[in-house]
């Protein structure tokens, strides 16, 4: 009789812990998709925010400037499009493409950087 009352309860041990990994496990798997997700909305947060200050600067002319906070690292390439072009912003796994009237220069910053328009060229530089 005790032997049995023991294997029973042993066996009920085993299948308690069995459904608390499983529930752990479960979630592990929601933070880690939050975490990206985060990520993956500050990414576009900075890069659409970057996007308008580049903009703006480009649109006053050359020999304007702005200082602009980016809080996360980001990775920034220009290509020619039909009349304007294609700045890519990435952070290595996403990106964010967006329009600009004026061609883009900068490398992978963070941080407090300074966008500057020179003869139509918007340079990005940490500061």
């Amino acid at each position: 009789m005790k032997g049995q009352l023991s294997i029973e309860y042993l066996l009920l041990m085993l299948i308690v812990i069995c459904l608390l990994s499983l529930s752990a496990f479960a979630l592990l798997k929601i933070r880690n998709y939050s975490d990206a997700t985060i990520h993956n909305y500050e990414l576009r947060r900075s890069a659409i925010s970057l996007d308008n200050t580049i903009n703006e600067i480009c649109a006053l002319g050359d020999g304007n400037r702005r200082e602009f906070f980016i809080d996360t690292v980001i990775s920034i390439s220009s290509e020619p499009t039909d009349e304007k072009w294609a700045i890519s912003f990435s952070d290595g796994n996403n990106s964010v493409v967006r329009s600009a009237p004026c061609k883009v220069e900068g490398t992978e910053i963070t941080g407090l950087v300074i966008v500057e328009n020179e003869k139509g060229i918007i340079k990005i530089t940490k500061q």
